[in-house]
């Protein structure tokens, strides 16, 4: 052990007063002005009140205990201080060091400081290790520095574990200098450093998800802790929408006849069904007696339409889907309520109802001056499956944003609220507009229809052929063997947007004169295909393509 002796106050020069480079690494100085000068005005009335603690070096003498005292005395430019002189010889088990900490343990000191002790009292990240028989000795003085309550052997060797765990994972929790401020306790700073070590959880990944912040700051627990970093390593290698759009050739078949008697393929399975059939009472496509829209009752008519839908629906894979687009009728004022009629009928059926969309027409024309009723300016697009597990590929935006957890709702039985990590790149639920997820979207009734040439009988209700695009994205398979079927053709315009996808398409049409303009549609969309066609309409949707000439589509934002 050290040997000390203490002689009786006496007078040295300040200037031969020194603080040694020891003093200087361990302990902060530079901000203590206020202290300096109130103990200078001390100094000035009642005069040295306290002698500097120092060693004997060489002709000098380094300071103990006093640095305050010594720069009050240089501030005063007093020349003689009053010190206290100790004989100190270091041993292999006790440093200079040692000595100087000793003198410092009843100090105020900032975390760091301590931190400092500690790493030099427990010789952490040096070469001079601790021989066995005086590690003890060194934990007892740790306690000491760290204020013994809560410091006892077992948790001083956690802070030691967890001080050399820092130095080499380059991560900046601060769970050390945490643990001496006493902000953290040593069993959550230990789980922590579990929780990053068992799952090779970086630093980039902690800063981006603040995951191990939020588990030291008791926002939860370790087990949510530990299902958030698998949800965010499951999220972090996720990738927007690829799709590869290649128009094949004739990639379409068109059935003539009346949806509810037309013989369909017997190998005929489909993926998607999106159709638009006639309104209620609302317009003639021809004169075909049988045509579907003018039965005597709504409820005639929607038992009808649900026969011809249901035709479809039993071709559907169990991963299919059916859109459906639907308006509302109207008989003297009042509503017909073809769209509840319609998806009850449906649902009594075994159809599966999974949502319902909103179409938003802004071009809508206003209601009659007699309607006692706002201008009706939406149409409804019911989505049914066919079963639980139905195909559904929700759009992934490129517009990528930090994997940090964020607060959830409440879970069932508790008072927090939970956390999750939240989707790399923005989702498309249903569709989009403007970025906002949700089932109302809005398209122009003007743009992007089948244009009929001179010799074609114009159709007189077609829908924009963007209308079924995003519900295609989502419910189908993305290769060139998925089958898109539309009971209600028309002139094709589900037809081209299936195409345009790379998908295959079967329709049935009751009149042949739109039969002949839709093999021309469609013929002539093949030929002309170009994936800058769909990326007009998908700038207008807020998505663009990244690259026309590779024709892949990247959707995003």
């Amino acid at each position: 052990m050290e040997t000390t002796s203490i002689s009786m106050v006496k007078k040295v020069r300040v200037e031969d007063v020194v603080i040694s480079d020891i003093t200087k690494k361990l302990y902060d100085y530079s901000n203590r002005q206020d202290e300096i000068n109130a103990v200078a005005e001390s100094m000035k009335e009642l005069g040295q009140l306290e002698p500097i603690m120092v060693i004997p070096e060489g002709n000098k003498y380094m300071i103990l205990d006093g640095v305050i005292r010594l720069m009050a005395l240089k501030s005063l430019k007093v020349n003689e201080a009053d010190v206290i002189v100790e004989e100190f010889t270091p041993t292999n088990e006790f440093s200079l060091t040692d000595f100087v900490i000793h003198h410092q343990i009843r100090k105020e000191k900032k975390t760091w400081e301590k931190l400092n002790e500690v790493r030099y009292i427990l010789r952490i990240g040096s070469k001079d290790k601790n021989p066995a028989r005086d590690k003890e000795k060194r934990v007892e003085l740790v306690s000491k520095v760290l204020g013994e309550k809560g410091w006892k052997r077992n948790n001083v060797f956690s802070l030691e574990n967890i001080i050399e765990w820092e130095d080499s994972s380059y991560h900046d929790l601060g769970l050390a200098q945490r643990l001496i401020a006493n902000e953290l306790k040593v069993n959550r700073a230990n789980e922590a450093k579990r929780l990053v070590e068992e799952n090779e959880f970086d630093v980039e990944s902690e800063k981006e998800s603040k995951i191990i912040s939020g588990f030291l700051e008791g926002v939860f627990d370790k087990n949510q802790a530990q299902n958030l970093i698998t949800s965010y390593y499951r999220k972090k290698d996720d990738t927007p929408t690829v799709i590869d759009m290649v128009a094949g050739n004739d990639n379409f078949q068109l059935l003539f006849g009346d949806a509810e008697t037309v013989e369909l393929p017997e190998d005929l399975l489909i993926d998607t069904i999106f159709t638009s059939p006639p309104y209620y009472q609302l317009r003639k496509y021809g004169t075909n007696p049988n045509e579907l829209g003018w039965e005597k009752t709504p409820d005639l008519f929607v038992r009808r339409l649900a026969d011809i839908l249901m035709r479809g629906y039993d071709r559907l894979k169990e991963t299919g889907s059916m859109f459906v687009n639907i308006g509302e009728s109207y008989d003297k004022g009042q509503s017909c309520a073809v769209i509840p009629r319609l998806t009850l009928e449906l649902i009594k059926r075994g159809a599966i109802l999974n949502d319902t969309i909103i179409w938003n027409k802004p071009q809508a024309k206003p209601a009659s001056s007699k309607a006692k009723r706002l201008k009706n300016n939406y149409e409804v697009i019911l989505h049914f499956v066919k079963s639980k597990n139905f195909y559904y590929e929700p759009l992934k935006i490129d517009l990528p944003r930090e994997l940090r957890n964020k607060k959830g709702c409440k879970e069932h039985f508790e008072n927090k609220p939970s956390r999750h990590i939240p989707n790399k790149f923005p989702t498309v639920n249903n569709v989009l507009d403007d970025l906002t997820v949700g089932n109302f979207f809005t398209i122009n009734t003007k743009n992007n229809r089948i244009i009929t040439q001179k010799d074609e009988e114009e159709h007189p209700a077609t829908f924009p052929w963007t209308l079924p695009l995003l519900p295609l994205l989502m419910s189908c398979p993305k290769d060139d063997k998925t089958v898109v079927f539309d009971p209600f053709s028309g002139t094709s315009s589900t037809g081209v947007t299936a195409l345009t996808l790379g998908f295959k398409f079967v329709g049935v049409e009751l009149y042949e004169k739109n039969v002949e303009t839709s093999k021309r549609v469609l013929r002539d969309h093949q030929k002309e295909f170009s994936t800058e066609t769909v990326k007009e309409v998908l700038d207008g949707m807020g998505y663009y393509v990244d690259d026309p000439q590779t024709e892949e589509l990247n959707l995003a934002a």
